[in-house]
């Protein structure tokens, strides 16, 4: 007999590992974030959401994102932020948005880094963004837990 915590061992995900590669390291994350947001700043529909998030200095945030992708691609633990609280406060962000900000993203990968490290990242952000957009347009039917 199979116990339980034998089950959910075998059905957990394995842990993602750090992407140990040459040239990603934390500079070349910043100048992706920079790049990145470079971009989004340009951008006529995202520039001026984030225009207004982002006042005055955007060094603290292009660090803080470096942090978060640091975090994500090197497992380094620097990120210690709560992105969907920041996400949910943003009112006038739609799901479409998640598609520029992610062809933005691509585009900048794609620009920076070797195919197969760009798809690296790629892949990451694209898990990231599903994950945003449950947290903020998903909503259950009230009506479909009374059936």
């Amino acid at each position: 007999m199979t116990s339980r915590s034998a089950v959910i061992e075998r059905a957990r995900p394995a842990a993602e590992l750090p992407l140990d590669h040459d040239g990603v390291d934390r500079a070349s994350m910043g100048k992706l974030v920079r790049a990145f947001y470079a971009k989004v700043r340009n951008d006529e529909r995202l520039g001026p959401i984030f225009a207004r998030e982002i006042t005055g200095d955007w060094e603290p945030h292009l660090e803080k994102m470096t942090d978060f992708w640091c975090s994500v691609i090197l497992k380094s633990g620097d990120y210690h932020g709560r992105p969907v609280p920041a996400h949910l406060k943003l009112g006038d962000v739609t799901e479409a948005d998640f598609d520029i900000w992610l062809a933005l993203f691509r585009e900048t990968a794609s620009e920076l880094f070797a195919p197969e490290i760009a798809a690296v990242f790629v892949e990451r952000a694209e898990r990231i963004a599903a994950s945003l957009k449950l947290a903020m347009f998903f909503r259950l039917d009230p009506a479909a837990g009374r059936r």
